[in-house]
This record gives structure tokens, sequence and C-alpha cells, in this order.
């Protein structure tokens, strides 16, 4: 944490090269995030891209009440929410890439379609319901980190996480049954 302070403090300063270090430390996780909320991949790279460009420009109003992640992540879901508003209408499939290569074929299938299940229901959630599932689900933050990126407390938090999982269920519930799936 003390690497990441002095790199802020430097970026506060105006040193390119420790604005880099963090782009650098912090573009994955960032575009990651993107892509999870936006719903496709070369959008995502525009949105993460304004996403550090605002966080660039706006390092000088960084106050330090959270650490530099929860800051980054708090911009992150400002610039996704506006651009997921902007883009209403034009939503496409999140593709989640398969990490187990040995799978046959109709393996592969299935799990695809239960993927794109759970995306579609997802996208279907109150948007504070899809933020908190996919910061606590996807992100990884704890509920401490997922309130700070929201502005809201770790209760609110749970509660959005609590009610999306369990409408996803009722969704997916419905989806089986009506196309006949058998869990």
């Amino acid at each position: 944490m003390d690497e990441e302070r002095d790199l802020v403090n430097r970026a506060i300063d105006g040193s390119e090269e420790a604005i880099e270090a963090l782009v650098r430390r912090y573009q994955r996780m960032v575009y990651a995030f993107a892509y999870r909320m936006i719903n496709d991949m070369e959008e995502a790279k525009d949105v993460t891209q304004n996403i550090f460009i605002k966080a660039v420009n706006g390092l000088k109003d960084f106050r330090r009440e959270s650490s530099f992640r929860t800051w980054l992540y708090r911009i992150a879901v400002n610039v996704c929410l506006n651009h997921r508003r902007s883009q209403r209408g034009n939503e496409t499939e999140l593709v989640e890439t398969l990490r187990d290569g040995r799978r046959d074929a109709l393996s592969i299938v299935i799990e695809r379609e239960r993927e794109r299940l759970i995306r579609d229901a997802l996208n279907g959630l109150p948007p504070k319901q899809r933020l908190a599932i996919v910061l606590r689900a996807y992100e990884g933050l704890s509920s401490r980190e997922a309130a700070a990126v929201m502005g809201c407390s770790e209760g609110a938090v749970k509660a959005h996480y609590h009610l999306g999982i369990k409408r996803l269920r009722e969704i997916l519930d419905k989806k089986e049954k009506g196309n006949g799936i058998q869990s």
C-alpha cells in the first residue's frame, strides 16, 4: 500500500511515470468491470479509456478517504452507468470465456447457454442489484468495499445483493420451467 500511496502522490503532483504505473496496475481490473457492466468488448475498451481519463483529470480531487482502488471503482461505476443510460436499446451479450479447454462440445454448448441465461437475467435486474452482484460476485469486493464504491451502507449493499440473487433465481427458475429444462 505504501507503494500505491507513493504512486498516487506522485501522480497528483503530475508525474507521467506514476500515472502510467497506476493505469498499468488497474487497467485489467477496470476493463473487466466495464466489460461486465457494458456487455460489449469494444465499447468496454472505450469506456475503460474514459474511466482513466476521468480519474487522471480528477486526481487532484482524490481526498484519500478511501483506497485509490475504491475511488477508481466509483468513477468506473459512474462512467459505466452513464454509458448504459446513453445506450439503452443497444444492449449486446456479455461473453464469458470458458477456462477449461478440455470440455467436450456438448458441455461447452450447455455452459454457454447457462451463461447466456445468467447474463440475460442479470441485465434484467434493477441497476443497484446488478451493480452489487457484479462488484461482489464478479469483482470480488467485500461488502465494505462495494459500499464505498456504491456510495451506500454495507447493509444496503447486502440487501441489493441478496434481493438481486433472489431475483436471479426467480428469473432463471421461470426460464428453466418455460423451456422444459430440468435441473
